[in-house]
């Protein structure tokens, strides 16, 4: 799911169609939400550090 997201997936819908899979249920859409705005959270802080740290 973080490859997905790192490769520009925004919504669940998006993980899920760079997965090949198709929602069933949707009780994990809110899991996937917080999932993906902590790897884009996660990411954008690896970013800012490696910026820094080229200083």
């Amino acid at each position: 799911m973080d490859a997905a997201v790192r490769a520009g997936a925004k919504r669940p819908a998006d993980v899920f169609r760079a997965c090949g899979k198709s929602p069933q249920c949707g009780t994990c859409a809110c899991d996937m939400r917080e999932r993906i705005a902590r790897t884009v959270a996660h990411d954008r802080a690896n970013v800012q550090q490696t910026l820094l740290a080229a200083d």
